[in-house]
């Protein structure tokens, strides 16, 4: 039951994969990055940095859950080789400085605290590297004056708004939910259900912006 309830939101989640890929293609990357993904959940970023990118990903997060979904898409997919998993908080990783040419946040900082997960990740990261920050739209300008505060250049910027969120994610989603062929797990999705109802009762919340960021 727990394999099909996360194989339904990986399905969705990969409607919006293409505003990562955007984000990445606005950068010049070297052949094969090393891509720190932070928070990583189910992988399903990863996974298309893997395919699209010919990324080599070290994917992390506190979830074991999530973690183990990941690690069985990684064995059927055939990427034990391009992608290792970690199981444990971002502040607690014991891995070298400068080490990454891409580092993944998509929702985390918003999770983990803005300010101090930034500066701690972006040790992790090498010179003239790039750091990809997905998160909600709030504070923006003092989110920009802080990155650049932290010897880092703003590349680029742009949000997702709520007919994104709503076209890309959230119907489909709700429509998944509600199949009759997944009644078997409908009881699994109280908290997707309770934030579609949010969504609708108030969109507006629901903007989301990437940061693309440069090292210097």
């Amino acid at each position: 039951m727990e394999n099909k309830y996360y194989n339904i939101k990986d399905n969705c989640r990969k409607g919006l994969i293409k505003h990562l890929l955007k984000a990445i293609s606005s950068i010049q990357t070297i052949d094969s990055p090393f891509v720190l993904d932070a928070g990583c959940g189910t992988g399903v970023p990863a996974i298309a940095l893997t395919l699209n990118n010919s990324a080599n990903v070290v994917a992390v997060d506190i979830d074991t859950n999530a973690l183990n979904q990941l690690k069985r898409k990684i064995e059927t997919a055939n990427l034990t080789k391009q992608i290792t998993t970690i199981n444990c908080s971002v502040y607690d990783l014991n891995l070298q400085e400068n080490t990454f040419d891409i580092i993944l946040a998509e929702g985390l900082l918003n999770e983990i605290g803005f300010r101090k997960g930034f500066q701690h990740l972006v040790k992790l990261l090498k010179r003239n590297g790039h750091f990809i920050i997905h998160d909600e739209y709030r504070n923006h300008n003092k989110k920009i004056e802080f990155i650049e505060n932290n010897n880092c250049k703003v590349l680029d910027s742009y949000k997702l708004d709520d007919h994104v969120w709503w076209n890309d994610y959230y119907k489909g989603l709700e429509k998944e939910i509600y199949s009759p062929d997944n009644s078997d797990v409908l009881n699994l999705f109280s908290k997707e259900l309770q934030e579609i109802r949010s969504f609708k009762k108030d969109p507006s919340q629901y903007n989301s912006i990437y940061y693309i960021i440069k090292k210097t």
